[in-house]
């Protein structure tokens, strides 16, 4: 069993590497312990850590006991000034503002006005955690999570995001909503 100071800085790395959304049941696994409780500590330290010293980083919990350190949003500008490539393609981002708009949505409405590539697109932003999934008979229902919305500035709440999409779109000059909105903000 890794000592209390090993345990934050394994779980550090699983995140750092990571950069999506980390399971806790999969920190565990990773970290080699059954202590649910020592890892939980960890974790709670590690935020109290970087929220104390001021630091880039936030530690964030999302819903289902996932984990998810990240740059916080005020340094998110400075970062993309030396970024060579985007944090996700121009057909990912495209499908995830289709999905954002149109919330909830079935997936076969995505690929049916994204094409075949949205199920693809729709894997990766699964992975990342900027959109659930909830089975519908044979189908899912697409919409986006709390990670979006922290990572976007806005109330996790469809009309919010519809209202910032359409702000954005106005911004670019591009018509109305229904020609596959995009986030340029992001």
């Amino acid at each position: 069993m890794p000592s209390q100071e090993e345990l934050k800085a394994r779980i550090e790395a699983i995140l750092f590497s990571a950069g999506r959304p980390v399971p806790l049941n999969l920190i565990m696994r990773i970290c080699e312990t059954r202590s649910k409780k020592k890892v939980l500590s960890a974790i709670e330290e590690l935020k109290k850590h970087y929220q104390e010293n001021s630091r880039a980083l936030e530690l964030i919990e999302l819903p289902g006991n996932r984990y998810l350190l990240k740059l916080r949003r005020e340094y998110m500008e400075l970062v993309r000034k030396i970024l060579r490539k985007p944090l996700l393609s121009r057909g990912v981002m495209r499908t995830l503002s289709f999905i954002a708009y149109h919330q909830p949505i079935e997936q076969s409405k995505v690929a049916e006005a994204r094409g075949g590539s949205a199920y693809k697109h729709i894997r990766i932003l699964l992975e990342k955690g900027l959109i659930e999934a909830e089975k519908s008979g044979r189908t899912l229902i697409l919409r986006t999570s709390p990670l979006f919305a922290e990572l976007y500035g806005v109330e996790n709440n469809p009309a919010a995001i519809r209202r910032k999409l359409k702000a954005e779109l106005e911004k670019m000059g591009v018509g109305g909503a229904e020609e596959e909105p995009r986030i340029a903000s992001a």
